[in-house]
């Protein structure tokens, strides 16, 4: 009898867990949108005389969170702004208006918990 209510138990565990991470991946999870103080509201930076711009596809975003955060860290980078970013396409357009090396953006992206799959010249 004991046994069978464990097993009940760890099922409606099991249950709850996945739907909590169908809504994260959905982008309706706790974390996601409404739960950030800053989500949405990240002030959009720009480059004067840009020279250069670069397609970036990162994957593990699942929300406007997730674009403020890969927003904040490549708007760190002297002579670099976002000028689009699209977390359902994984895509971030960056505007330079210097050479930044693909090494530093992947790593600044990947610090993030992000993945920076592909970088085209835009």
């Amino acid at each position: 009898m004991t046994d069978a209510v464990i097993f009940a138990i760890v099922i409606i565990l099991m249950i709850l867990a996945v739907k909590g991470s169908l809504k994260h991946f959905k982008g309706e999870g706790s974390c996601c949108q409404s739960s950030s103080p800053l989500s949405g509201q990240v002030s959009q930076k720009t480059v004067e005389n840009v020279t250069l711009r670069k397609r970036l596809t990162v994957t593990g975003m699942h929300c406007t969170h997730c674009e403020d955060t890969v927003r904040t860290v490549l708007d760190g980078i002297s002579g670099a702004a976002v000028s689009h970013i699209d977390w359902k396409k994984n895509l971030v357009m960056l505007d330079l208006n210097r050479e930044v090396s693909d090494d530093l953006l992947r790593k600044i992206i990947e610090d993030k918990g992000y993945r920076l799959e592909k970088i085209e010249n835009a």
